[in-house]
């Protein structure tokens, strides 16, 4: 049981980073409890679904894309609760000027078992740097289309 709920979990933060760059952030809420919590230093605690997603629009309507990657994670299971952390690289463009965005860092996860599967209790956004990559200049392609796994 222990291997499939980090195998869950591991599904949860990938199905999240997947749907954010698809440019889903409604999809990629669902990720968390409807009490779930976002901890982040740039933006105030957004506690509950709602407020994540709002939070997270607010966020990515600045920008042209976001394009996140997950690195494997380590995973700590303790019945329905579970404790989590995910390296993050995510790269990503601003619509008002076009500036390329580097963010190197890590989400800090509680996790817990619902009716619904595994979702975020509370998600701690760490980042380590964050800068301008020169190989962000290329267009935009849209996804307009492209179906959600499911």
């Amino acid at each position: 049981q222990e291997a499939c709920d980090v195998i869950a979990i591991n599904h949860l933060a990938v199905a999240y980073a997947e749907a954010v760059s698809r440019g889903d952030v409604a999809e990629a809420c669902m990720a968390y409890a409807e009490d779930g919590e976002l901890h982040s230093p740039t933006t105030e605690p957004a506690v509950g679904r709602d407020a994540v997603t709002a939070t997270i629009t607010a966020t990515c309507s600045t920008l042209e894309f976001v394009f996140q990657t997950v690195h494997q994670g380590l995973v700590e299971v303790d019945g329905d609760t579970a404790r989590a952390r995910f390296q993050i690289t995510e790269w990503a463009r601003r619509e008002s000027d076009s500036r390329p965005i580097q963010f190197l860092g890590f989400y800090d996860d509680v996790c817990v078992r619902t009716d619904d599967g595994w979702r975020f209790a509370r998600r701690s956004l760490v980042p380590r740097t964050m800068g301008r990559p020169e190989g962000l200049t290329g267009r935009v392609i849209s996804l307009d289309g492209m179906p959600a796994w499911g």
